[in-house]
């Protein structure tokens, strides 16, 4: 199964304005998908949305399709 690697709202310091929120598959907490993580949901069907805490990125992990340009796209969070 394919998992996207999200941050979980309450840890996040900046918000992208297109962002959507979701559920960690893992402990069910708040997250935000950005919008190169929408893509790769659409493009993946029942994709898991996992957060940062339950999976940790490793070492073979790849940013999503235009995810690299997002941070310079996002503001910081009230």
């Amino acid at each position: 199964m394919t998992e996207l690697i999200v941050m979980r709202l309450a840890d996040m310091t900046k918000f992208h304005p297109d962002q959507i929120t979701a559920k960690c598959h893992g402990c069910g907490h708040d997250v935000a998908v950005y919008p190169s993580g929408q893509k790769a949901m659409r493009q993946y069907p029942g994709i898991k949305l996992m957060c940062q805490v339950c999976r940790q990125p490793g070492p073979d992990a790849l940013l999503a399709p235009g995810a690299g340009s997002e941070p310079s796209q996002s503001t910081r969070k009230q």
